[in-house]
């Protein structure tokens, strides 16, 4: 399930152009799967989806969404693969890059920012 239309990405968010709307409207797919994956699908298992959270979180959760969608618009490809530039090779000179995680480009560090005053990345017990 999507969490944004092309409509709030291009006209709320004002994000980047993505190319054409059906292009567009499957990078909003993919970004709202990534959300899922970082709040743990706590959204997708809610009866009522995303209507059952309080405005802010819905707003927040939305945000979020667009952030990711410009992050796989800007980046393309690489971004949904984690592939990030770890290396270069010019003749003799070579650069690598610090090790850094295959998934560290794949999200935006502001989703993560967005999503922390909802309380959806809270992994831990709930108690009585």
């Amino acid at each position: 399930m999507a969490y944004i239309d092309t409509n709030y990405y291009q006209n709320e968010y004002g994000g980047i152009a993505g190319g054409d709307s059906t292009l567009l409207a499957v990078l909003i797919k993919r970004a709202s799967d990534v959300i899922d994956q970082i709040t743990g699908y706590k959204i997708a298992m809610s009866p009522n989806k995303l209507s059952d959270f309080p405005a802010f979180v819905q707003e927040q959760v939305k945000k979020a969404t667009a952030v990711q969608t410009e992050h796989f618009v800007l980046n393309g490809q690489q971004a949904f693969n984690g592939d990030a530039l770890n290396s270069v090779s010019i003749g003799k000179f070579r650069y690598s890059g610090s090790g850094a995680s295959g998934n560290a480009g794949r999200t935006n560090p502001a989703v993560i920012e967005y999503l922390k005053p909802t309380g959806l990345l809270y992994t831990g017990v709930d108690t009585l």
